[in-house]
């Protein structure tokens, strides 16, 4: 039905485009425009000849049938230059005229206002013409184009070029534009120039989680709240598998923390593996969370997770790996072993050495001085500590005992024993017994000493044995 109304709209222009002649006077009417939208001014030329041997003035006048109040669609007609025009005789002028259309004229509607044009000097020149326009509704006064791409990628920036035509004859200035959807909202500034066609840009970067789909963008030019243009455009919105991933390692002291972060920044469900190395030993040492599968192939060990990240999601995996533990057992055992080796050392201790005094080459007869050194290690005294030593057979004694001597001799099957009796040794002091040895036999190749034991009370009054080393020597 529209299309037809233009269509007549069209034959009736191009009929009262036509030149109307009457007797003296010749006068053709053209436009600027097409249409016009309502409360605006259509414009036209209206070019009068006069054919008259004479000069002649004309004036230019609508019709009051044309106009309001006897019009629903034309509330004035004005002219340039304004109430008369001299032409010289066969000569042609050019007038303006302006047709103002009122606010509540009809849209999608032919309007016709005519204009009556006669001579001042001769009242039988005259003739009439008709201004022909097309008024359109408010919201299609700017027409609006735009490019949109076949798929918008969400998280991605797009330039989508606007292309704005301004179908009336005022310039529109600093008209508000906006771009509407259900998925983003944007507003701007522009003007265009009367009967001019703009070009502008819509800068749009979606958010990256915007669901892929088909969407609405509606497209709106306000003059001072008076709509002025509107479109719809079809935008689809693709799929977007964007995925941030993280890894940051927080150490301390003989442990190291490995987060891992797969962020779903797209609008897509995103499938991923992680993979991370670990070796034999580090893995005894290691946990993860959430639990991983261990694997070994060529490439060597390590953790894989499995998952799926849905738009918006985060996955986080913490790998830990914690030395502590055993660091704190080897502590614990050296703190032990030091302990004892402490306490240890924290008693009476008996050394013994022996040195040569003489050997008689001949018969093969030596000899030698054993020196028993008691030391207190102690903190506090040592009372009645008793010290004793034994002589292999093939060993005699001497009866040089040096500055003490012995409280027992016994002789046995095995040798002979030799007991001292020390009354008190103060701590830090070292008692050292001295006697003399003498082999019966000539000594030849290794000869062994056994220990010699120290026996003292205890905190507990519990009886305490301490050995010295057995003297190993050649001879």
């Amino acid at each position: 039905m529209k299309a037809l109304r233009l269509l007549i709209f069209l034959a009736l222009t191009g009929f009262f485009l036509l030149p109307v002649q009457g007797a003296g006077i010749i006068a053709s009417v053209s436009k600027s425009q097409q249409s016009v939208a309502a409360g605006e001014d259509a414009i036209f030329t209206i070019s009068i000849k006069n054919t008259q041997i004479r000069d002649d003035i004309f004036r230019l006048k609508p019709d009051d049938f044309s106009i309001t109040p006897f019009s629903d669609a034309v509330g004035s007609v004005s002219f340039d230059p304004s109430g008369s025009v001299s032409i010289p005789a066969n000569q042609k002028k050019d007038v303006i005229a302006k047709v103002r259309f009122l606010d509540t004229a009809l849209s999608d509607r032919n309007y016709i206002t005519k204009v009556k044009i006669s001579s001042l000097n001769n009242p039988d020149v005259s003739t009439m013409v008709g201004l022909s326009a097309y008024v359109i509704s408010p919201r299609e006064l700017i027409n609006i184009d735009a490019g949109i791409p076949s798929i918008i990628v969400p998280g991605r920036e797009e330039i989508i070029p606007v292309t704005l035509t301004n179908n009336g004859n005022v310039d529109l200035n600093d008209l508000d534009i906006f771009y509407t959807s259900n998925i983003f909202n944007l507003e701007d500034k522009v003007s265009i120039d009367a009967l001019q066609k703009k070009s502008t840009e819509l800068n749009l970067k979606l958010e990256s989680i915007i669901n892929p789909g088909e969407y609405t963008l509606t497209i709106r030019l306000f003059d001072d709240g008076k709509l002025k243009g509107s479109r719809n455009f079809k935008i689809n919105v693709g799929e977007n598998p964007d995925l941030k991933e993280v890894e940051e390692v927080k150490t301390s002291f003989l442990k190291s923390v490995v987060e891992i972060t797969r962020e779903n920044e797209g609008n897509t469900q995103v499938s991923k593996t992680v993979r991370y190395p670990v070796g034999f030993v580090k893995g005894l040492f290691t946990k993860t969370s959430p639990r991983a599968e261990l694997k070994n192939d060529d490439s060597g060990r390590y953790y894989e997770w499995k998952f799926n990240i849905p738009p918006g999601d985060i996955y986080r995996i913490e790998v830990e790996t914690n030395y502590r533990l055993v660091f704190f057992l080897i502590a614990g055992v050296l703190i032990l072993v030091g302990a004892l080796y402490y306490i240890r050392r924290r008693n009476l201790k008996v050394k013994k050495t022996v040195f040569q005094i003489r050997r008689d080459k001949e018969s093969g007869v030596s000899e030698f001085k054993i020196l028993l050194h008691v030391i207190n290690r102690t903190n506090r005294e040592m009372y009645n500590v008793k010290v004793i030593d034994l002589i292999p057979r093939f060993i005699k004694s001497e009866t040089d005992f040096g500055t003490l001597k012995p409280a027992k001799i016994e002789e046995g099957s095995r040798g002979m024993r030799l007991v001292w009796n020390i009354e008190k040794v103060d701590p830090g002091d070292e008692r050292i017994i001295s006697y003399k040895l003498k082999s019966k036999v000539s000594l030849v190749g290794k000869v062994t000493l056994p220990s010699t034991i120290v026996q003292y009370y205890g905190r507990k009054k519990q009886i305490i044995n301490v050995k010295s080393n057995r003297l190993v020597f050649r001879w």
